[in-house]
C-alpha cells in the first residue's frame, strides 16, 4: 500500500463516513454516496450490522430510509419518529428511545405497535442478535444492560461505579465493552468480554481504549500527542491490539515518531490517520506487520479553525476531510496505490 498524490479536491465536502464498501459525505446540506448524489439533506449511516441492506437516517426528527437504488438516487422512507430509532433484526420493528426526568424509554415496535417498554438510565442502544444492550456512556454513568428484543425481559445487568462506558464491540455471540474512569479520578477502568446471551464473563483486562474494529478478532487503536511530551521529551505514540478471543493485550511503537493524531479508520489491513505535525500530513499502519508507511503532505489554504476532521477510503482512494472554519470544509481525495 502507497499513499500517492492528491487527485482532485472536492470544495464544501465533509463528514466522511465508512460502512462495509460505501463511502459517503455532506457538500453544503446535501448527501452524497460512492461519489453519487443521494438527497438534498443531509444523512447518516443507520446501524445495521445484520442486515444486507443500506440504511441511512435523518435526526430531529428521526426518518429511517433504505437505499433502494443508489445509481438512480432511489431512497425509500422505512420508519419515521419523533424520538431516536434503532433498527432491530426483526423484520419492520424498531426501537423507540425518548427521555423523561432523568430516564429512557426504550419501546419495541413492531408493525407500528407498541410491543413493550422499558424504562432505565441507559441511553444507547446496541443491538446484538436478538438481544439489545442498553448503555449509558456519559459522565460518570457506568452499567448496561442486556434485554430481549423478543420480549423486553431483562437478563442481566453489569456496572462499574465511578467509570464511564466508551464504547461496545457487538461480534456473534459476544459483546467487548470498554469503560473509563472520569476525567482526574480514580481509575476503575475496565474491558469486559461478556457472552450473549448468558452474561458470562469470558474475559477481562483494564486496556480501555477507543477502539476500532480490525478482522473477526481484533480492536485497535493508534495515538500520538506532540502536546503531551513534544520533541525534547521524547516519543509519546502507541499503536495497541486487543485480541477478543483471548484478551491478550500488545501494543507496537515507532522510536523517533512524535506528532498529534487527530482521526483514524481501519481499510482492509491498514489503520489510515490524518496527523498534524506543524502541518497536516496522513498515513497508514499496516496492521499485519505494524510498519508505519511513509506519509503525506496535505497542502491547504488555512483559515480560523484547522484540522482534520474526518477520514475514508473508496475504490482505491483516501478521502480527508480538511475543516478550516467553522462552517466549512474540504475533502481532498488522494490516490492508493493497493499493490505497492
Amino acid at each position: 500500500m502507497k499513499i500517492k498524490g492528491l487527485n482532485r479536491i472536492i470544495p464544501g465536502g465533509g463528514n466522511i463516513q465508512m460502512q462495509g464498501g460505501l463511502i459517503l459525505y455532506i457538500i453544503d446540506g446535501a448527501t452524497y454516496m460512492n461519489n453519487l448524489s443521494l438527497s438534498s439533506f443531509p444523512l447518516w449511516f443507520s446501524s445495521c450490522s445484520f442486515s444486507d441492506k443500506t440504511y441511512v437516517e435523518t435526526r430531529d426528527p428521526w426518518h429511517v430510509y433504505e437505499v433502494v437504488n443508489l445509481e438512480n438516487r432511489i431512497i425509500s422512507l422505512m420508519y419515521s419518529d419523533e424520538d431516536r430509532i434503532e433498527l432491530t433484526p426483526y423484520e419492520h420493528s424498531y426501537i423507540r428511545t425518548s427521555y423523561s426526568q432523568g430516564n429512557y424509554l426504550h419501546e419495541f415496535i413492531k408493525e407500528g405497535e407498541t410491543l413493550w417498554a422499558f424504562a432505565t438510565t441507559s441511553r444507547y442502544v446496541t443491538c446484538l442478535g436478538n438481544y439489545a444492550l442498553l448503555w449509558e456512556g456519559l459522565y460518570s454513568r457506568s452499567k448496561c444492560q442486556l434485554i430481549s428484543i423478543e420480549t423486553g425481559r431483562l437478563l442481566w445487568e453489569l456496572d462499574l461505579p465511578g467509570a464511564r462506558i466508551s464504547g461496545v464491540y457487538p461480534y456473534e455471540d459476544k459483546v467487548v465493552i470498554v469503560w473509563f474512569p472520569p476525567m482526574g479520578e480514580e481509575d476503575k477502568s475496565r474491558v469486559l468480554c461478556v457472552e450473549v446471551p448468558s452474561g458470562e464473563i469470558i474475559w477481562e483486562n483494564r486496556k480501555p481504549r477507543y477502539y476500532q474494529k480490525y478482522g473477526d478478532d481484533k480492536l485497535v487503536f493508534f495515538y500520538s500527542s506532540l502536546w503531551e511530551d513534544g520533541y525534547e521529551h521524547g516519543d509519546n505514540h502507541e499503536l495497541a491490539e486487543l485480541d477478543v478471543r483471548t484478551g491478550a493485550f500488545q501494543t507496537y511503537t515507532f522510536p523517533g515518531y512524535n506528532t498529534s493524531t487527530y482521526v483514524t479508520t481501519v481499510y482492509t489491513d491498514y489503520l489510515f490517520y490524518g496527523t498534524l505535525n506543524y502541518y497536516f500530513f496522513v498515513g497508514a499502519i499496516d496492521l499485519r506487520t505494524h510498519e508505519m508507511l511513509p506519509e503525506v503532505k496535505i497542502d491547504y489554504t488555512p483559515g480560523n479553525l484547522n484540522r482534520i476532521s474526518s477520514i475514508g477510503v473508496h475504490e482505491g482512494q483516501l478521502y480527508v476531510e480538511i475543516q478550516t472554519e467553522l462552517d466549512h470544509s474540504d475533502i481532498h481525495v488522494l490516490d492508493l496505490d493497493e499493490d505497492e
